[in-house]
């Protein structure tokens, strides 16, 4: 019975179902220090690279001066290509991936304000920061800042289509009179999380595939970042005035008030994907991500005490059943995932 994972990929390629040089390069990553550093010596140095960075920026401005699109077009991309440089030279080093995450940052935001210079209003701004997070989702060669890339791309997806869909955000202006009907309501949101609840259920049911063709390094950390996305970047397509907290009145009192809700079940999808690719922590994130939602909900439902408390059963009745159906039908999946 195999129970290591060096001998199962030696067995692989005894079969001749395995390369040997992805055995090898699979020995050599298990034998790597930087995996065995402890975690507050990882902290300090991704601390010190945020502050070497935040230097760096300043000798950038200081030098460049970016005072028009072009110029800060041209700092953004000597920032980025420095990142690349950065992540290609220590893919392991904390500190320098740390530094390298820093300088792509402030990279983006400077290409982001070449791209945008002539907008004026939030859609187009959000769809040139979508292409630009999917370029670099493709050529940064660093696990995290793919991740970030596409958790961004599914913010600026969302803020692209809820700018497009219902325009500027009410409180800017005025106060919106009356809030959209029901299908309009339901087709914003879908418009804007359907296709990523589409396209992470195909990464997932195509895992084998694409991990057989060595996929992994950039189609694992898109995953990862379209689960993160569905959990918690929903709330970038509600309307801010949709939160109690930025108006002075009342909740919202229309068909917008189904958002959370809808959010909470995209949540769920994150974590039945979380659940797939077998991944604990984000597993625990979407739990957490559900449990805003459903909070967000609660507090949103113009509705009284009484009906919100049935509302509430009536949703935590079969989640407690369908858990306990799922630890009854098959427990030791249950206790490996």
């Amino acid at each position: 019975m195999i129970t290591r994972p060096q001998a199962l990929l030696h067995a692989l390629q005894a079969r001749g179902q395995l390369d040997t040089q992805l055995v090898e390069s699979a020995a050599s990553a298990g034998t790597g220090t930087p995996h065995d550093r402890p975690w507050y010596i990882a902290a300090l140095l991704g601390a010190s690279g945020w502050v070497a960075g935040l230097c760096v920026l300043g000798f950038v401005a200081l030098l460049f001066q970016p005072r028009s699109a072009v110029q800060a077009g041209v700092a953004g991309i000597v920032l980025l290509a420095a990142a690349w440089g950065l992540f290609k030279a220590d893919r392991e080093g904390a500190f320098v991936a740390q530094l390298a995450l820093a300088l792509s940052i402030a990279g983006q935001c400077l290409v982001l304000v070449a791209m945008t210079e002539h907008a004026r209003s939030i859609a187009p701004i959000a769809s040139a920061a979508l292409v630009l997070q999917l370029v670099l989702a493709l050529v940064m060669p660093n696990r995290l800042h793919r991740l970030l890339s596409t958790l961004f791309a599914t913010i600026a997806l969302a803020l692209t289509v809820r700018f497009a869909v219902f325009g500027e955000p009410a409180f800017w202006h005025s106060v919106r009179a009356s809030g959209p009907s029901l299908p309009q309501a339901l087709a914003g949101w879908l418009l804007a999380w359907l296709p990523v609840g589409a396209l992470l259920w195909a990464l997932v049911r195509g895992e084998p595939g694409w991990m057989a063709r060595g996929w992994q390094p950039v189609l694992r950390p898109a995953a990862s970042g379209l689960i993160v996305g569905l959990a918690f970047a929903t709330l970038a397509s509600q309307p801010f005035e949709s939160f109690p907290w930025f108006t002075d009145g009342p909740p919202t009192k229309d068909w917008l008030a189904l958002w959370p809700l809808l959010s909470a079940l995209g949540a769920f999808g994150g974590m039945a994907a979380a659940f797939a690719l077998r991944s604990r922590a984000l597993l625990g994130a979407c739990v957490v991500a559900v449990l805003l939602h459903v909070s967000h909900f609660y507090y949103e439902l113009g509705a009284s005490l009484l009906l919100k408390s049935l509302l509430m059963l009536a949703m935590g009745g079969p989640m407690l059943l369908t858990a306990r159906m799922l630890t009854q039908s098959d427990p030791a999946n249950g206790e490996r995932a």
